[in-house]
This record gives structure tokens, C-alpha cells and sequence, in this order.
């Protein structure tokens, strides 16, 4: 469906694509959604860095120096978040913030990209899908993938940001440092996530259908060029720190095995989330009728692999237009699904907007080259899918004013915790416990791993290391207790290396803290 003419022309409809983003992103950004275990355990480094000017993260002190130089996440977007905090001081909705901002970014990034490989209407009608398309179930959420992953404190919906002001700047560039800065955004994109380097190869890809060879040589010299210098800084932090960067990396190693072939095709057929092709079935077999949205995404990336090719043989597209759509449709989600093995909705967002920008692409492809009645009938769609997307958001936000806020839990948790205590517990409650020496069970189990450590440790020895006076047992770590309590589970041991150093520490419970948000959290206090 075309977005064109003075009245409601494209310009108005990102301007109204912005606003429902800010009215469904804003309100109660500090107690909805609930504080997961991923948000604080990113927040740290950002925290110690803004507070300390140290870029390390306690909640795993003494594991291969993370307290002192954190490597396990890419650089950029924790620098970023330290600025928040320097700016506008530690808290829950201050830490979303950034995630909000780039969800902004990406808003407008997606429309400049649309504008220029087919025109504003379709950079209007992609915004506004990517607002109100809702693509997943949601449960708590409202299932339209950029509005809640920019409610949550992490850095993957950084990446699409800028590998789409990296294309944008690529096909706008003239002169040699406009290619430079193109390849310094798609580094950038790398340097939030490594799965951001895709848009390096996808810049030599426009350099190759754009002109001659030597046009072709200047654009990939300049690119990489400034994809190199992105990365230099981080290269001469990490290098001298080599030995301790391996060691952060090894909880996540075992989820990568590069030399084998069998990787890729277990990935792409059975991967453990989106993007694989047993996930693609179980997905369709469950999915409601009444899911609008979903359906007419199914529909219209279908229809998109049809027209793509069409269009390119007719020599209906530009060299550009067609290359950032088959990136969209084939490359990068292919790429994406065989390289990772654990694939969350999360990491979704990374590949949303370039296949949002093909839906509108196609959608406006084919309402000019039909009759009315299939017009009236796209158009149909498009405002069912709208106003499921609204009412979705309308319920949410209803929904999320009756959240117990976060501080206010954690607050209770605090009331049971003497002064200087040293606290182990999930990274979910961090924020609000900073104030003590907080570490996160997760530090415990990464020791106890075979193989994770630089010497064997059992769970009671990792424990005895860290040495904690509280233990916090939420309904996470509860349900992990009960589930291994026979020693034919495969984690007993590590429950019975709990219990070993509780009865050595005469562990106390001494709170029971219920909620109808967080649920019940235990608060042990140990002798010692």
C-alpha cells in the first residue's frame, strides 16, 4: 500500500510511527517488564565504569579478572550506558534508557534505508509496521519485537542501528571518508555484537553491484578501512589482556564449534530458537488464526521471495535496492541461523527491520500492479494488523501499572541484609543491592564447571572461595534446587556442594520475602 501525497505523506506517518513507539516505550520503564538476569549482568560493567571509571563487573569478581577488566561483552554499548549513568545517576529506568534511545534510532535509520531503495513511502510504511506488527505471541509483552526489546537493558538492538546508518552512509558517499565512516559504523555494529560484522561483507557486497572495479576496489579499501580503525582501541585493550579474554569466553564456548560441519546444519535445522527450521515448524503448527500479524508476516515473506527475484529479472530494482533486499530475506537471516546455536528472541531484533523493510517493499510492489479488489484487500490487512498491534499495546501498558516496582522489592531484600555483607544471589536483584558486595551465583557455577576455571573446583570449594555471609534463593534458584535433588539429575552434585557449605556455615533463613511479581525470596545468613 503506497504512503504518498501532502496530506499524509511519509514524513507525517514517522512522526506517528514515533509517537505510539513513545507511548508504548515510556510509561512504568522502571518496574515493567520485570528485571530480568540479563539487564543488571550488563548494567555492571557500565555501573563500575561510570561510578569507579573501571570497566570490570564484581558480580564476577576473581574470574579471570572480570572485576578489573570486563571483556565479555562488546565494548560500545556498556561505554554508552556508563554515559547514562555518569549523566542521569544508577537506576532501572535509567538503564532501559539507552535501549530506548536506539529503538528511536532505529525507527529513523529503517526509514532513511526504505527511502533510498524505494522510496519514502516505503521507509513510512516499514516504520509503521515496525510499531505495530506483532509478530510473536508476546505472553507479558506485546509480541511487536521493537517495542519490547527497547524496554530491556540489552545491546542487540544497537546492532541493526548501525549496520542501517552504515548502508545509508555507503550509498550517499561521494568521496573516499564517506565510505570510511560507513565502514566505521559497520564496526561499530561488530563492536555491540560480533554477529554485527555481517554488515561489513554486505557493504563489499553494495561496493560490487554499484560500478566499475575500480570503484569496486576504492569502496572496499575505504570500508574496511574504517571498519578497521573501529576496532583498533579495542584491539589494543584486549590483546595485552589475551590470556584473561579467553578465560571470560569459556562459559560461552562450548555453544560454538566453527570446524565442524555438523554445526551449521544442526543450527539451521534444529537450533534452540528462531531462525531454525524445526522452530519455523513447531511455530506455524501452534500459531493462532486470530494471530493477525504473524500470519500476514508468513504471507508477505513468502510473497517477497517471489517478487525479489521477479523484480530483479524484470530490472525493476536499482543494483542497491536489490542487494540490501536479498541481504534481508536470504543472507542474513541464513547466516544468522547456521552460526548460532542458541538463537532468543533477543537476538531477533538484529535481523527484524531489513526484513520489515522487505515486507513494505513487497507490499508496495504488489498493490501497484493490482486491481482494486486486491488493494481493497491489502489495505484490509494492513489496518488489522494495526489495530492488533494498538490494542495489544493498550493492554500492556494497562497491564504494566500494576507491577510491584523493582526498587521496592529489592528494598525489602536489603531490610534483611546486615551492613557489609557479602551477598550471593542472581544478577536479577543487583541493581538494587549494589551497595553491598554483591556476586552472582552464576560466579559459583562458572567455577565449578569442568574445565571453566583455572584450577578444578567442586560447587562447595567455588563457594568456599567467594565466600559469601548471605545467600539469596529467589524462585529461579529454588526450582533448580528441587529439580536436581537425586543423583541421577545431572546437577546434584552442585546441590549437594550447597548443602555441604550451608551446614559448614550454619545457614540461617532468616527472611522469606513473598511477591506477586518477583515471587518468594529466601535470604539465608551464614556464620563466618
Amino acid at each position: 500500500m503506497p504512503i504518498n501525497g501532502r496530506r499524509f505523506g511519509p514524513r507525517a506517518l514517522l512522526g506517528a510511527a514515533a509517537l505510539v513507539y513513545l507511548g508504548a516505550t515510556t510509561p512504568y520503564l522502571s518496574s515493567f517488564p520485570l528485571v530480568g538476569q540479563d539487564e543488571p549482568w550488563i548494567a555492571a560493567a557500565p555501573i563500575k565504569l561510570a561510578t569507579e571509571g573501571v570497566l570490570g563487573n564484581d558480580l564476577f569478581a576473581g574470574y579471570y579478572g572480570m572485576d578489573r577488566h570486563h571483556l565479555q561483552h562488546m565494548p560500545v554499548f556498556p561505554v554508552l550506558e556508563a554515559g547514562v549513568f555518569k549523566l542521569l545517576g544508577v537506576g532501572v529506568w535509567q538503564m532501559r534508557t539507552l535501549s530506548v534511545a536506539f529503538g528511536l534510532a532505529l525507527l529513523l535509520a529503517t526509514y532513511l534505508v526504505g527511502a533510498q531503495i524505494g522510496g519514502e513511502g516505503i521507509g513510512a510504511l516499514a516504520a509503521l509496521l515496525l510499531v505495530t506488527l506483532r509478530l510473536t505471541a508476546g505472553d507479558a509483552e506485546t509480541g511487536i519485537l521493537l517495542l519490547d526489546r527497547a524496554r530491556i537493558n540489552r545491546y542487540d538492538i544497537a546492532v541493526p542501528v548501525f549496520g542501517l546508518f552504515a548502508v545509508w552512509t555507503f550509498l550517499r558517499a561521494r568521496r573516499p571518508r564517506g565510505l570510511l565512516l560507513a565502514g566505521g559504523l559497520a564496526g561499530l555494529a561488530s563492536l555491540t555484537h560480533l554477529y554485527g560484522a555481517l554488515w561489513w561483507p554486505f557493504l563489499w557486497l553494495l561496493a560490487a553491484v554499484g560500478g566499475e572495479p575500480a570503484e569496486y576496489r576504492r569502496a572496499v579499501t575505504s570500508v574496511s578501512a574504517g571498519f578497521l580503525l573501529a576496532w583498533l582501541p579495542w584491539l589494543a585493550y584486549v590483546v595485552p589482556l589475551w590470556s584473561d579474554y579467553l578465560g571470560q569466553l569459556k562459559p560461552i564456548g562450548a555453544r560454538f564449534s566453527f570446524l565442524s560441519p555438523r554445526f551449521y546444519s544442526e543450527n539451521l535445522l534444529y537450533g534452540d530458537g528462531p531462525l531454525s527450521l524445526t522452530w519455523g515448524v513447531r511455530t506455524l503448527e501452534s500459531l493462532p488464526a486470530a494471530h493477525i500479524g504473524a500470519w500476514a508476516t508468513v504471507a508477505a515473506l513468502t510473497a517477497a521471495a517471489v517478487a525479489v527475484p521477479l523484480a530483479i529479472r524484470r530490472h525493476e530494482l536499482s543494483a542497491p535496492a536489490a542487494a540490501t533486499l536479498l541481504f534481508a530475506l536470504w543472507l542474513q537471516p541464513l547466516v544468522f541461523a547456521a552460526l548460532l546455536s542458541v538463537k532468543t528472541v533477543n537476538y531477533m531484533i538484529a535481523v527484524w527491520p531489513p526484513l520489515v523493510l522487505a515486507l513494505a517493499w513487497t507490499g508496495t510492489w504488489i498493490w501497484h500492479r493490482s486491481r482494486p479488489a486486491v488493494q481493497f484487500a491489502l489495505a484490509i490487512v494492513l489496518m488489522l494488523t494495526i489495530a492488533e498491534g494498538v490494542d495489544r499495546i493498550g493492554h500492556v501498558v494497562q497491564a504494566a501499572g500494576e507491577v510491584m516496582p523493582y526498587d521496592f522489592y529489592t528494598s525489602e531484600i536489603a531490610g534483611c541484609i546486615p551492613p557489609a555483607a557479602r551477598v550471593v544471589g542472581f544478577q536479577h536483584y543487583f541493581l538494587g543491592l549494589r551497595q553491598y558486595e554483591y556476586r552472582s551465583w552464576l560466579l559459583v557455577v562458572d567455577m565449578a564447571r569442568p574445565g571453566w576455571y583455572g584450577e578444578p573446583l567442586t560447587f562447595a570449594e567455588a563457594l568456599r572461595r567467594v565466600n559469601p555471609s548471605v545467600l539469596l534463593v529467589d524462585r529461579y534458584f529454588t526450582a533448580f534446587l528441587e529439580s536436581n535433588q537425586t543423583s541421577d539429575r545431572p546437577y546434584y552434585a552442585d546441590v549437594a556442594g550447597l548443602r555441604q557449605f550451608m551446614t559448614e556455615r550454619d545457614a540461617d533463613l532468616t527472611c522469606a520475602i513473598k511477591d506477586r511479581s518477583y515471587g518468594t525470596m529466601l535470604v539465608y545468613r551464614l556464620r563466618g
